[in-house]
């Protein structure tokens, strides 16, 4: 499984290059100035990944400042937060 997985990993990261030279995705400095006033906290890690429908989106892990962990997918075109949830 975890084979599939890296392969998996590998497709989403040429998918992704692809989609930033081409202009259809923000590049990651650009997107985390926008959504840092959004994230209080320490950004620890981030990570692009291709949804099933198709949206790329960076993932980030986010350490609040109340010590959390959270993990924010912001849409990688946009610069919108999609979603914030806690991580257990």
């Amino acid at each position: 499984m975890t084979a599939a997985a890296h392969a998996d990993d590998e497709r989403d990261q040429e998918l992704a290059r692809g989609a930033l030279l081409e202009g259809r995705i923000r590049p990651l400095a650009e997107i985390t100035e926008m959504v840092r006033p959004h994230l209080p906290g320490t950004i620890l890690g981030v990570e692009i990944e291709v949804e099933d429908k198709g949206t790329i989106v960076y993932e980030f892990d986010v350490l609040d400042t109340d010590g959390r962990l959270k993990e924010v997918e912001v849409d990688a075109a946009t610069g919108m937060i999609l979603k914030i949830e806690d991580q257990d």
